[in-house]
């Protein structure tokens, strides 16, 4: 009998070794705390070293790869932000000789876990709205490296890519939502809907996690530049459709309607109130996108439930943070007011539909994972061995204290981006973004050749901006990057010696 004994404390032994050596293999979020406030620190060395160890796990590396992109892009390194992007990007579409494969990883239902180990233990795979952003941000890359062509080959992959999602992704999402509300799971899921109420606001803002109507509207941009009228129309089309409320994209979506399906056009030009002379394009213009902030972080939190006739208290990923109200942000040239931006995008919203979309899997699996070891307790007390009994509930006690929801995501995202075009006179310029809650303003230079249309990325993180320019045309001056100041309130300013100013220039334009 104690020979017995001793070898049923040897396993237990065992299984607490390498349940703890796989949890602490994983990402976590004091981790992406440190990197967030060393971006707002303009420390940015902290936050790449964290993303660059993260491409060196076995469970976060394809999440690695985009935080670096990420991290690289904001502190100006746009060549290793698009080789890192790249990485990320082929893995999920393939090239073959009949053309590109497109390959996501599933909503999560039917793809099982170890029993022992928690989520954080599987390998990462890019949700739909996080590799849509890979594609947006490797426009803007190439853009910045003066690669319009690469740009233009970029956003016609971002609309295959959302058209093929469209298409599998939807009724995946679907089928899991099904088989999770039937069988053992059925009860469960129904407490942990109940408990994601909270996040219906957020979520309702958007019909889909894998619909992005800033990805949709730059790609119409870069279409339009290469001349093809027809899929700029079409581009155009879906970004209106995601945000019909943003008057920058009905106006592109409504002129370049016009020259595709004039019936249509009038039809619909006449609902919005709009004179066809208020369309035309200005012949010198800027495009101005604002970044804002970094999106919400999820959390573990204990959900007692259900599972036979024991109430068993389970870890689930949510998001706490409350809808994001955006900033009312003023473009100003050389002091004359130009006009407000409008919003272009929710990632907050995104990010908790994915979230929403994904817990029928995370059900199923924690389910499953409870049942297992409700089971092994039943047969430990059958068995009527005192060592078996004290290991199996010993190794169940320490699998349910250390087991955490996975709370891993992209988190350098923004948590709202929006959007401003209008006319420019060429010349030299002062841009101004004001913030008219509370007046906060930055300020950065700006060459506008004649003829052109220059594109403005701000990525403001509190604390600092994040700002490049450059042509969508390959008109005018070549790319240039500056850290200037936030918009945004209550965060410490990064003080740069003698103000904002041009860090370097990369680039050069045909």
């Amino acid at each position: 009998m104690n020979a017995q004994r001793s070898t049923d404390y040897m396993w237990l032994g065992f299984c607490l070794v390498a349940l703890l050596a796989t949890v602490g293999c994983v990402s976590t979020n004091p981790g992406v705390d440190r990197a967030l406030s060393g971006l707002r620190a303009g420390n940015d060395p902290v936050a790449l070293a964290w993303s660059e160890k993260l491409k060196h796990s076995t469970y976060s590396r394809e999440l690695g790869f985009v935080e670096t992109g990420r991290v690289r892009m904001l502190s100006g390194d746009f060549l290793g932000s698009s080789t890192n992007f790249a990485a990320a990007i082929d893995t999920v579409i393939e090239e073959t000789e009949s053309g590109p494969v497109f390959k996501l990883g599933d909503a999560g239902a039917t793809v099982m876990a170890g029993t022992i180990t928690d989520d954080r233990t599987r390998p990462y795979h890019l949700p739909a709205y996080e590799f849509i952003h890979a594609l947006q941000y490797q426009m803007l890359n190439h853009l910045f490296l003066g690669q319009r062509d690469a740009a233009t080959v970029e956003a016609r992959r971002a609309v295959f890519a959302q058209d093929q999602i469209a298409e599998k992704y939807g009724k995946e999402v679907e089928e899991a939502r099904v088989q999770a509300a039937s069988g053992q799971s059925a009860n469960s899921m129904g407490v942990v809907e109940g408990r994601m109420q909270e996040m219906a606001p957020v979520i309702e803002m958007t019909r889909s996690s894998y619909e992005n109507g800033l990805a949709w509207y730059l790609s119409g941009l870069l279409l339009e530049e290469d001349k093809d009228q027809a899929n700029a129309a079409l581009a155009y089309r879906k970004a209106w459709e995601l945000i019909p409320g943003n008057p920058y994209v009905q106006k592109d979506f409504l002129r370049t309607l016009r020259t595709q399906d004039f019936e249509a056009f009038k039809t619909l030009a006449a609902q919005a109130g709009t004179d066809a002379a208020a369309l035309a394009r200005a012949p010198t213009e800027l495009v101005v996108i604002v970044e804002e902030g970094f999106v919400p972080q999820r959390h573990s939190m204990k959900v007692p439930l259900p599972i036979g006739s024991a109430v068993v208290s389970v870890d689930f990923p949510f998001y706490q943070d409350p809808a994001h109200i955006p900033m009312a942000v003023e473009v100003m040239e050389n002091g004359r007011s130009c006009g407000l931006s409008a919003l272009a995008l929710s990632v907050q919203s995104l990010a908790y539909r994915d979230l929403k979309e994904k817990m029928p899997g995370v059900v199923v699996r924690n389910v499953t994972r409870a049942t297992t070891r409700i089971v092994a307790q039943e047969a430990a007390r059958n068995a009527g061995n005192d060592g078996v009994q004290a290991a199996v509930f010993l190794a169940t006690a320490v699998a349910t204290a250390i087991n955490k929801a996975d709370t891993r995501a992209w988190y350098t995202l923004p948590t709202v981006a929006h959007l401003y075009r209008g006319a420019c006179q060429p010349g030299e310029h002062t841009i101004e973004l004001r913030n008219q809650t509370n007046g906060f303003v930055t300020r950065f230079p700006v060459e506008v050749a004649e003829g052109e249309t220059r594109l403005v990325w701000v990525a403001d993180l509190g604390g600092n901006s994040r700002i490049a320019t450059t042509s969508l045309n390959g008109k005018g001056a070549p790319t240039a990057y500056h850290v200037c100041g936030s918009l945004q309130a209550g965060f410490p300013p990064v003080m740069l010696p003698g103000g904002p100013k041009t860090l370097y220039h990369v680039g050069t334009h045909p």
